[in-house]
């Protein structure tokens, strides 16, 4: 008996896919080697920088205006939170070395202000 190749669909579509990304690579080499194609990526890249620093400009005065923070007034105040973390975590620690109790606070409640403002006479 002779033999006969059997038909492989996965070695066919293995072939034609190494064919198509050989293509496709040297379609890709060609476009990206000249130099017009440099020159149109960099003012590409020029427009979006300038487009994304106008949003962004833009966007900072429109959250000014509607008195909400921005995203670098939350950063700043996360920085400083942080801060505040780290230095009560360094006494919490401080207190744990040297095992003293923290002062707790008076329980009587600070004096009420007192009323120097006499109330208007009655003009008849």
């Amino acid at each position: 008996m002779s033999e006969k190749q059997l038909f492989d669909p996965a070695s066919a579509w293995a072939d034609m896919v190494q064919k198509w990304e050989h293509e496709i690579n040297s379609w890709s080499n060609k476009l990206t080697e000249s130099e017009q194609f440099g020159a149109m990526l960099g003012q590409a890249t020029k427009v979006q920088l300038a487009a994304q620093k106008a949003f962004g400009e833009q966007m900072e005065t429109m959250l000014r205006q509607l008195n909400l923070p921005s995203k670098a007034l939350v950063d700043e105040l996360a920085e400083r939170l942080d801060t505040i973390e780290e230095s009560i975590e360094r006494l919490r620690l401080a207190i744990e070395q040297n095992q003293v109790e923290p002062v707790e606070a008076p329980a009587t409640p600070p004096p009420a202000p007192r009323r120097t403002r006499k109330p208007a006479a009655d003009k008849a």
